[in-house]
């Protein structure tokens, strides 16, 4: 990985933060500021499944309103009914093939409906928000 130098200007407070912080973690004040950076960045759209990309690049511009009632979606009853039931059942293991097709294809869909949310709690969180207590919705 190439390494490249920057310089910049941070009130004392946040300094001796660092500081602090990379003496309790016997690690330079470079590694902890690196590391803060890395972790308050928003994702990389690379480390995302390709197909899910483009929908992610729409987020980045939503508002926080639209990021919001995303962060709060969720998968409708009767699907998470019937994932429950078949997830009870596949622990059973009495599930025909046309269920085990069903489960993956839920599986699927809250794979990704779970992805969709965290992308949209990390936007929210890197422009600033709580997101352990979310605004009452409007």
């Amino acid at each position: 990985m190439a390494v490249e130098s920057l310089t910049v200007t941070l009130p004392e407070t946040i300094v001796k933060r660092l500081q602090q912080a990379a003496q309790s973690m016997q690690v330079s004040v470079g590694d902890v500021l690196s590391q803060t950076i890395q972790g308050n960045l928003p994702p990389a759209l690379a480390d995302l499944p390709d197909d899910m990309q483009k929908d992610s690049i729409l987020l980045q511009a939503a508002d926080n309103a639209t990021l919001w009632r995303i962060a709060r979606d969720s998968l409708p009853a009767t699907q998470q009914e019937l994932l429950e039931d078949l997830l009870e059942r596949n622990r059973e293991e009495v599930l025909s093939a046309q269920e085990a097709e069903e489960l993956a294809h839920l599986r699927e869909i809250t794979d990704r409906l779970v992805l969709r949310r965290s992308y949209a709690l990390a936007l929210l969180k890197w422009r600033g928000h709580s997101v352990l207590v979310e605004p009452n919705p409007a």
